[in-house]
């Protein structure tokens, strides 16, 4: 067989594979209403930022879906098989599938060109098919970002490809410096909580916050040493169903090792659509545990009293993560958490299931070629924060957030060291913090309820601080430190709390003692 014949039956199996998990991920909806109700009336580009603001016609999304009708009904339809075998319509070729799956990732799957199509057809539903046909016939390996992300989460489970131990090391530094506990590992903890990736790589320095409102506010709640990722961008971005299923089963088995009795989400708007939408569909069955959201445990703690606060003096302003109010439609519950913690709430125009998408999710941000792109459709987020003219933008997703501080930094808004951007926690935190200084109870956030109940040995087992105890003698520990000492979140963290260097240097002290 020559070089020519071994590509073009690699090409054919790539096709049939792609076709086959195309028409496989195809609901009925899909089939029935997505692929053949559009009425050509082109509304749907007048609700798409990444179209409004670049014009280009790949990136309206009826182009887009075009081309996933096209690639089906070629291949998957009696009378397209018919007419492509007589050449009377285009077949789609391996190459065309290359030349177009960019375009795929140049858009949020945020679903806001759904709300203007009077079909009510689901664009992000084919899209979303066409990403898992990608990723299954194995041509989104040959994006770089897109390879990385399954081969971390296959390797690591952490689709930044973090270890466990730097995964942990980093807020066990900035809780160990702050003298904060975090229960590890707990057995009859009533909560679970497990960080999703990009909160615990990009922003672990804010996310030591949350800990000490769980403290302070007494909840019953533990994390588990084993799961770093809650499989957000395996399923969102790269959408390997088959590794996204794996990802929810480990987080099940860890909340039956450690008996919780519920699971909670993040601020993240991806886990939210996951875990009240997606994880059923991918697992063929319902999630074994309850899901509950971390900021429905925080207005709860707010309204038995159990987390004392006094709403901010900053004016601030809301943006709905798309995956969180338009596809989970959860946004009015924040309407009514917000004035718990806010004295001055602006809404920004359009607002709800209506606000524009950050163009940060589900890969927007993650994969770099789209900055330039990304950040020239981010004007119309950034024009609806300054129309608000409030102080901060707050939000309860890690991504939209990142997005949201890039953003507000590009357009004049803000700067790396007076950020406008805010996660929502951070908003509840400052609250909690005024009311505790008032009462001169700021020590409440650092000892977790479980805590109470245990001696000190137990303590020191299933603590954070016990586990970094363990880390420092090991020998991979002085590697950790370095890499440690230039990762960029522990610089920021130590810009923020001028003497954690000196903490650190300690610690580097007592490693060098103990390991020689």
């Amino acid at each position: 067989m020559t070089t020519q014949q071994t590509a073009q039956k690699n090409d054919q199996q790539i096709l049939q594979k792609f076709v086959d998990t195309l028409d496989h991920w195809l609901t009925e909806e899909d089939i029935g209403l997505n692929m053949y109700g559009c009425v050509e009336c082109n509304q749907c580009g007048e609700a798409c930022a990444w179209y409004i603001e670049t014009g280009e016609e790949e990136m309206h999304p009826k182009v887009r879906a075009d081309f996933v009708r096209k690639v089906w009904k070629r291949y998957k339809t009696p009378m397209g098989k018919f007419l492509g075998s007589l050449g009377l319509i285009d077949s789609p070729t391996v190459d065309d599938l290359r030349k177009n799956m960019y375009i795929y990732w140049q858009c949020t799957l945020c679903g806001r060109c759904t709300l203007a199509c009077p079909m009510n057809i689901s664009n992000r539903s084919l899209y979303r098919a066409m990403r898992a046909a990608y990723t299954e016939s194995g041509l989104s390996y040959e994006n770089p970002t897109l390879k990385s992300i399954i081969e971390n989460t296959e390797k690591l489970r952490h689709s930044f490809g973090l270890t466990r131990e730097f995964v942990f090391s980093r807020p066990g530094l900035f809780l160990g410096y702050e003298g904060v506990e975090v229960p590890v590992d707990v057995k009859g903890a009533e909560y679970l909580f497990v960080c999703p990736s990009a909160g615990n790589t990009r922003i672990p320095e804010y996310g030591v916050k949350l800990i000490k409102i769980l403290n302070a506010a007494q909840i019953n709640y533990t994390i588990s040493s084993k799961v770093t990722d809650t499989g957000t961008e395996i399923d969102h971005i790269a959408v390997h169903h088959e590794l996204s299923k794996v990802m929810l089963e480990e987080w099940e088995q860890a909340a039956e090792e450690l008996q919780s009795k519920y699971v909670v989400v993040a601020e993240c708007g991806c886990d939210v659509r996951t875990m009240y939408v997606e994880a059923e569909k991918t697992l063929g069955r319902p999630f074994k545990f309850p899901i509950v959201s971390i900021d429905t445990i925080l207005e709860q703690a707010i309204d038995n009293g159990s987390l004392p606060v006094e709403p901010i003096d900053e004016s601030v302003t809301f943006h709905d993560p798309c995956y969180v109010t338009r596809l989970s439609g959860r946004g009015d519950e924040y309407r009514r958490f917000l004035p718990k913690v806010v004295k001055d709430f602006r809404e920004m125009i359009p607002n709800k299931e209506h606000n524009y998408c950050c163009n940060g999710g589900a890969g927007g941000m993650r994969l770099p070629e789209n900055t330039e792109k990304r950040r020239k459709i981010s004007r119309l987020k950034a024009e609806q924060i300054k129309n608000t003219g409030a102080d901060l933008v707050t939000t309860p997703c890690a991504v939209c957030y990142l997005n949201l501080k890039d953003t507000t930094e590009v357009y004049g808004l803000a700067t790396p060291d007076n950020r406008k951007a805010r996660m929502l926690f951070e908003i509840v935190y400052d609250a909690m913090m005024k009311a505790l200084k008032k009462r001169g109870e700021e020590d409440r956030v650092r000892m977790p309820y479980l805590f109470k109940k245990m001696n000190k040995e137990e303590q020191i087992k299933h603590s954070l601080s016990g586990f970094m105890e363990q880390l420092t003698r090991s020998s991979q520990f002085p590697e950790l430190l370095k890499k440690l000492k230039d990762d960029a979140n522990v610089k920021n963290y130590a810009k923020e709390n001028p003497g954690f260097w000196k903490y650190f240097e300690k610690i580097e002290k007592e490693v060098m003692a103990t390991q020689n």
